[in-house]
C-alpha cells in the first residue's frame, strides 16, 4: 500500500528581501511619476490663470465701452496719493468695497469724488448709483492689501482691494487661508512710441513699469525685505528692464527697427505665477501661450 502524501498547511510568504525589493520599485516609480504629475498640475494652474485673465479681459472691455477708455493704471491718483494699477483695476471691476464701481469715481485712494467738498462714494447710501460688477466676485479673487502684506510702504489705505491670481503662495494674514499674489495692471499710453529694453525710465515708453513698482517694493509676503525681514526683492523691482523684456513683441522686431510691446494699444495683466515672484520666467501675462 502506497503511503499517502501529506499536504502542508504552510502558505508561501514574502521574504523580507522580496518586500524590500517591491517597496524599492514602488519608490522608484513614484520618483519617476512625481515630476510628470507636477507638470500636469502646473499646466492646469496656468490654464486656470489664463481663464481668469480672459474673464478680466471681457470685464475691461465692458468698462471701456461704457466709459470710453480703460481704467487708469498710474502709481499715483490725481491727488498725489499712492494708488497703483492693481488697486485701480480692482476698484473698476468690483468697487472699493466689493459692492460695485461708482460712475463718479476719479480713482482716488480715499474713495471720494475729489470735489472741493468731497463726498465719499463707497458708502451704503450710494448703492443705487453703483454699477453691477463688471467681474463676478467669484472670479475676481479680491483681497485687501492688509490681507497680504504686514507693512504697506506708501499706501495710506491698506484696506483697499487688489485682484489676486489663482496660485496659493501667500497665506492670508487675517484668516490663514492660502491666497494668490496681486495681479499687476498696466495701461498703454498710445501717444508714446518706445519700448526701451535698456532704459526703463525712457519717458517715451508705451508702458510704464512704475505703475505697480511701489507694490512690488513691498516684497514677497512670506519673505519680506528689510526692515521687516531679510528677503530679496522681486526681480521686477531690482531689474525693471525685465518688465520690458518680458512684454517685448519680438515678431514686430523682425520687420521693423522699432521695438514694440504686446498689446500696444490696450493693457497688460501680470501674474507672478507659481513661485509668487514678479519678474521670473514663470510669470503669466494676458498674451501669448
Amino acid at each position: 500500500m502506497k503511503p499517502i502524501a501529506k499536504q502542508s498547511n504552510n502558505k508561501t510568504a514574502f521574504t523580507i528581501v522580496e518586500l524590500l525589493t517591491v517597496m524599492s520599485i514602488i519608490i522608484i516609480l513614484m520618483g519617476l511619476l512625481a515630476p510628470a504629475m507636477n507638470r500636469v498640475r502646473n499646466f492646469a494652474r496656468k490654464v486656470s490663470q489664463k481663464n481668469q485673465f480672459h474673464s478680466i479681459d471681457v470685464a475691461l472691455e465692458l468698462f471701456r465701452s461704457e466709459f470710453d477708455g480703460y481704467p487708469d493704471s498710474g502709481r499715483l491718483d490725481v491727488s498725489g496719493a499712492s494708488y497703483c494699477g492693481a488697486m485701480k483695476l480692482a476698484e473698476a471691476m468690483v468697487g472699493q468695497d466689493l459692492l460695485g464701481y461708482h460712475p463718479d469715481s476719479r480713482f482716488l485712494a480715499d474713495g471720494s469724488d475729489g470735489l472741493a467738498t468731497p463726498t465719499q462714494l463707497y458708502i451704503p447710501a450710494t448703492l443705487k448709483a453703483r454699477k453691477e460688477h463688471y467681474l463676478p466676485l467669484e472670479q475676481a479673487n479680491a483681497y485687501r492689501l492688509n490681507d497680504i502684506y504686514s507693512s504697506f510702504g506708501p499706501y495710506t489705505f491698506p484696506n483697499r482691494f487688489v485682484l489676486c491670481d489663482v496660485y496659493t503662495r501667500v497665506m492670508n494674514i487675517n484668516t490663514g487661508k492660502r491666497i494668490g499674489m496681486p495681479i499687476l495692471y498696466y495701461t498703454a499710453n498710445t501717444s508714446r512710441t518706445a519700448h526701451d529694453l535698456v532704459n526703463p525710465n525712457n519717458n517715451q515708453n508705451i508702458y510704464d513699469y512704475t505703475d505697480n513698482h511701489e507694490l512690488g517694493v513691498l516684497g514677497k509676503p512670506w519673505d519680506p525685505p528689510p526692515p521687516a525681514g531679510t528677503g530679496a526683492p522681486h526681480t521686477l523691482v531690482s531689474d525693471p528692464t525685465q518688465f520690458y523684456k518680458s512684454t517685448w513683441n519680438e515678431k514686430v522686431s523682425t520687420v521693423s527697427t522699432l521695438n514694440r510691446p504686446y498689446r500696444v494699444d490696450s493693457y497688460i495683466l501680470l501674474s507672478a505665477g507659481f513661485d509668487g515672484e514678479y519678474g521670473t520666467p514663470d510669470d503669466i501675462f494676458n498674451f501669448g501661450e
